[in-house]
């Protein structure tokens, strides 16, 4: 199995490098330390396992969530396995529903990587011990009524990066109205009550990270790096 990692911390990288360098049949065919670098390297890199961090710095790419749903996108055949730090039952919840096949939190035990390789194919997602009951009710359908719909996930980040109602609402070609009842009600099903926990929500799914005024599309042109390495 060829294995691209992605994380932003070199010595957690270092770590999760020399653990599968011991699993039999598995080979990790390069690393990066950015939501960019990865997408780049995807292109260049064929693997059948990508483990990446959900939350590393970015430039073209504007959050996890979106960095998830394109290489299940564009890379449907590969196998994805998410870390993170991310306490977020709703972040967590979009991220198993993004379609990845494992989610592991950093503070597991190194051992739960190996089973959840070993889980791959079995047709639900691994979930390690820190997460398995927080997304219980998740992954039984019961949160689904609590997630935001994409238009409304939009507003919240044009809303975040610092747009007012009406420059979202011109962008949009919607009403004032209409915005800030989908501004309203994302805010609700996600349980946040003013828009400073709204700044911390954001700020969980793009990695302490909010885009710019004006960089609404999840894709970006930006300055090209090459960081990934064998």
């Amino acid at each position: 199995m060829k294995i691209v990692l992605a994380d932003d911390h070199p010595m957690f990288t270092a770590g999760v490098r020399n653990y599968l360098n011991h699993v039999p049949d598995c080979r990790v065919v390069a690393s990066v330390t950015s939501s960019d670098a990865l997408v780049r390297c995807l292109e260049s890199t064929p693997c059948d396992l990508v483990i990446t961090e959900f939350a590393m710095p970015m430039v073209r790419v504007s959050d996890g969530l979106h960095l998830l749903s394109y290489i299940r996108r564009h890379h449907p055949q590969t196998w994805l396995v998410v870390l993170t730090m991310n306490a977020f039952p709703v972040v967590l919840y979009q991220i198993v529903n993004s379609g990845a096949n494992g989610l592991l939190h950093k503070s597991d035990e190194i051992p739960e990587l190996g089973k959840t390789i070993r889980h791959l194919g079995n047709g639900s997602p691994y979930m390690g011990p820190s997460f398995k009951a927080l997304l219980r009710n998740g992954i039984d359908g019961q949160a689904k009524s609590h997630i935001p719909s994409p238009r409304e996930t939009e507003v919240l980040r044009l809303y975040a990066a610092g747009n007012s109602l009406r420059d979202i609402a011109r962008r949009m070609n919607k009403s004032v109205k209409t915005v800030s009842l989908q501004k309203a009600s994302a805010m609700k099903k996600l349980g946040l009550s003013n828009d400073i926990e709204l700044g911390r929500y954001c700020a969980a799914v793009s990695g302490d990270t909010v885009q710019s005024p004006g960089c609404g599309d999840w894709f970006l042109p930006g300055p090209e790096t090459s960081d990934y390495r064998n």
